[in-house]
Parts: C-alpha cells; structure tokens; sequence
C-alpha cells in the first residue's frame, strides 16, 4: 500500500509549527519503517508516540491552525493504521481531532478579547475532509463541547438522528451506516488513558449505540452474519461490554516475574505466554459453561445448547490490578512491571505478514504480490470471580445480541462464536485476590509470524514490555538497563514537566501540576520535577 500525501495539498510554510503536526510527521515516517522493518523495536516506537496517557502529558505551544496537509496525514494514518492493525494510532488520531477542536473553540471564544472578529465560524472547515468515521467523531465532538449540555454518547446519537431525518431517502445510509460501525470499532479499542475518559460508556450508553448500530444496519439492508461485519460487530461489542467490566477500572496493571526471568527478559526481549489448556487452574474454561447448564437464569429462547468447542488456539499472558501485593509476590515473583494502560495489548501481539496477491484481470503496475505487516488479535479484560455478575452480564450480552436483525438460529451461532471471547474471562472466587487482568492472543496454524516461537507450551514473542515499563518495583537485576532505555524513550518524547520518581522510575504529568511528597506507586520521597532544556 502507498499513498501519496501531496496529493491532498502542499505542505503549509514553516511546517511543523506545532507539536500535533510534529508528531504527525514523526507518525508517518515510523509507520512507513514499521511497513519496510516490521519489527518489535519499530512497533514499540510507534505505540510509544501514539500513548498518550496524562491529561497534561501534551504541549499546547505552537502555532494555533488545522490545516488541508494536516487533514491528509490524519487520513493517511488512519488507512495505513487500519491496513496494519495498529489500534492504537487509530484511537490517537480521534485523540488528535479532539484536542484541536477543542483548541480551536477556546480560540474562537478568545476572538473577542483579542479584538478579532468574534462571529467566526465554531466549525473547522478543513474537517470536512475528514475520512468518514473520522468526520462523525469530529461532528459528535463538536457538538458535545459547544452544546456541552449532554454526555458524548447522547451527543453521537443525536448526529445520527439528525442525519437520518435528513436523508429520508436513504441517499447516504450506506455511508453513514459504515462511518458509525467503523467508529464504534475504533474507540472500541482505547487503551484506558485518561484523555479518553468522554469514551467510557455505561451499559446504558452501550445498549443506546448498539441499538442505534443495529437499526442503521436493518435499514441499510446490511446482514451482521455476514463477513466483514460480522466480525467487527463480534471485536466491538466484546471490546466494550469487557472494558467496562469495574467500570473501566483505571488502576494500575502489574506484571510479577521470578528473578530469574527478569534478569532472562533482558537477554531474549521476550514474553512467554502459555497455552490456555495448560494454564495452572484445573478449571480454566469450565465456569462459563457450567452457568448454561441451569437455564432458569436464561430468558431467550434462542440460547441453548451452546457449543464451546475453541476455533483457534489461544495463549493467555497474566498481569494483576494489584499493585505491590505480597501474596502475587509470593506467588509468581519479586520484580513488579507496570504499566498505566492496555498499550501492552499491542506491544506483546506478534508481528504477522500477508502476503497479498494482485486479483486476476486487474491491469496495473502493481507487483503480482506485496506483503503486508499487521499486528496479532489481542483481547484484554479483568477477570470476573463472581458468578452473579457473570450471569448480569451475559445477560445483557444476550440482549444486545437479541438487538440485531439476525434469525434466532443466527442469534445462537453469532453468540456461540462470540463466547470465544468470554470463556475465559470468568474464574472461581477462591482467585480474586490476584485481581487478574488477562491479555488472550488468538493464533492461527498457516499464518506468518515474525520474532515468534511456538512449542508444545508457550507462544515466545520478542517485545519491548520489560524494557520500557512505566515503572519497576523490586530488586530488579535489569534496573539500569530499564533506566538506560526509559530515559532516551522520555528524552524523545518530552514536551513539558513532569514528575520523576527516581526509586520505581515512574513519570507522570499529571501529577507535576502539585509535586506530592512521595511517589503515588511505590511512597518513595524521592520525587523531582523534571524540565528538560528543549
């Protein structure tokens, strides 16, 4: 895949003027190495610019515009971002959009203070350009910060309404239709940073969006049994109705390693994950189907005699929501590993190529076969150690399931391959202190995977986890190798003060704002303000 940017516009005088147009650039040329080298090392500096965690971790200093060249490269991104499986650049540049608009109302207001005209437009013309989801997000968000009367779920809903009411003829169904199931999927993959706080719905607001996904996919004649968006459908409704498991539990996610390993880590820049039928819980994969075998808690009847059978193999890597617990210590190791949100998600994936054949009768200057990189399913979500609440929500699962225009035949086989994605998310209560978060990489025997080894145990993949976390708490014996690559990653990537504690290494923005004391991990005293001569 090559897309030309030029083709949008020309590059504006003086760019980058400010640091979003930096980090565009800088996205472009990583994502363009990251196709040319598909590599651990190159995916870590790519989800590295794309995670920003703290409200305040981004510098406003710059030139205020958006501009068409700027619009070209969030397009550009966002196909290539889709092409590659990159999530996490795609959730960025909903990010992206939101912070410039919001800049952009800020400067309009200031219009008359600074004696300018102040009945400038509150609409970014240039936005307009936007690739259709990307141009939803941007109508919903607009109207969400200027109304700012309602949540942004309600605000989202309301576009669409509105577009509909318009449309009476069904002249852009399909495109509207596209652009609200594409978006739904990509903010289905946001990585638990605070700046994406307006995307955590409730149920509530879940069960609203789904709803309104199901009527524009009726209306549009579009079957959800049917690839590709069948498979969509499956990835968002799970990714959401798992995340906000605890409300979307924003607390810390650790991982514990004997050490040994973490001493061994360093040396291969691996993970080991293990196969799910050979992980230490005699009952892994058994509550959940053991909740359909009383039924009185069931009240459709299309869910019955659900197969369990798994379609793919599955490797589970495990962290905990506890944080210096001394039982997990005990248990599974002493050196600690955390992390403020799911980037591990994409950094433990593997690296898999396609290789893309031209179709027959297709006269180009195409190569007959291109291969393309493309990071690994990796499904992320708290454990559950109370079945009460796992019946809830499979309830509610059911009903959102029941929304769809499907035969209750097809409503029976889309939850059956959706419980794919739940079997293993729900353990016995004797677990819970461990507060489980589980990462589940979804593997296939006949694809090509890069820096992986498989053998009758454990899925090896090389990443970047245990060599930039966000923070270390233990004797670790790879301590100053960690500090040695964490302060280039910061080097690279600083825009503005922040708070370092120099015992667990953790930097936050946020926090830099009030200097406490002592560190928020680990009550060490040793806290500075860092600000780096730029």
């Amino acid at each position: 895949m090559k897309v030309e940017i030029k083709e949008t516009s020309e590059k504006p005088e003086g760019w980058p003027k400010n640091r979003r147009e930096w980090k565009l650039d800088v996205l472009c040329e990583r994502m363009e190495e990251f196709k040319n080298n598909p590599t651990y090392k190159n995916r870590e500096i790519l989800i590295a610019l794309a995670s920003e965690h703290d409200m305040n971790e981004t510098s406003g200093y710059g030139l205020v515009r958006i501009t068409e060249y700027e619009v070209g490269l969030i397009n550009y991104l966002y196909l290539v971002s889709q092409a590659y499986q990159i999530n996490s650049v795609k959730v960025y540049l909903y990010d992206l959009i939101s912070e410039a608009t919001y800049i952009h109302k800020w400067m309009v207001n200031m219009n008359p203070v600074l004696g300018k005209d102040g009945n400038e437009d509150q609409f970014v013309e240039v936005y307009s350009g936007l690739d259709l989801p990307l141009k939803l997000y941007y109508l919903a968000y607009q109207k969400f910060i200027i109304e700012n009367d309602d949540d942004f779920a309600t605000q989202l809903i309301s576009v669409i309404h509105e577009v509909m009411i318009v449309d009476q003829e069904d002249k852009y169904i399909d495109s509207i239709t596209h652009a609200f199931v594409s978006m739904m999927n990509d903010l289905s993959y946001m990585r638990g940073s605070k700046k994406q706080s307006i995307w955590k719905f409730s149920r509530e607001e879940l069960s609203l969006l789904f709803e309104l996904e199901a009527e524009l996919l009726k209306r549009n004649n579009e079957s959800p049994i049917e690839r590709p968006t069948k498979g969509v459908l499956m990835t968002q409704i799970s990714n959401f109705i798992l995340k906000s498991r605890n409300g979307y539990n924003e607390d810390y996610i650790c991982k514990y390693l004997p050490i040994e390993v973490a001493r061994e880590s360093v040396k291969n820049h691996q993970i080991w994950m293990k196969k799910t039928t050979l992980l230490n819980d005699e009952r892994e994969q058994r509550v959940v189907p053991e909740l359909f075998e009383d039924k009185s808690w069931i009240t459709y009847k299309w869910v019955s005699d659900i197969n369990f059978t798994a379609t793919r193999i599955y490797y589970v890597s495990s962290f905990s929501k506890s944080v210096n617990n001394s039982d997990m210590q005990d248990g599974y190791g002493q050196c600690l590993y955390g992390y403020k949100n799911d980037r591990i998600s994409e950094l433990i994936a593997p690296i898999g190529i396609w290789h893309l054949k031209k179709k027959a009768g297709v006269e180009n200057d195409m190569p007959n076969e291109i291969e393309r990189p493309y990071i690994a399913q990796t499904l992320a979500f708290d454990v559950i150690y109370d079945v009460e609440e796992a019946r809830r929500e499979l309830t509610y699962l059911f009903g959102v399931i029941d929304m769809f225009n499907m035969s209750d035949a097809e409503k029976k086989k889309f939850l059956e391959e959706i419980m794919q994605y739940w079997i293993l998310s729900v353990k016995d209560a004797k677990w819970s202190g461990e507060r489980e978060r589980r990462y589940v990489i979804f593997m296939y025997d006949d694809y090509d995977y890069r820096e992986t080894e498989i053998d009758d145990t454990f899925l090896k993949v090389k990443t970047s986890i245990f060599l930039t976390p966000d923070f270390i708490i233990g004797k670790n014996p790879s301590r100053y190798e960690i500090l040695y690559q964490l302060n280039a990653k910061r080097h690279a990537l600083y825009s503005r003060e922040y708070m370092l504690c120099k015992n667990c290494f953790l930097q936050d923005y946020d926090q830099a704002r009030k200097m406490p004391e002592k560190c928020p991990v680990c009550g060490s005293d040793n806290v500075e303000l860092i600000i780096e001569e730029e």
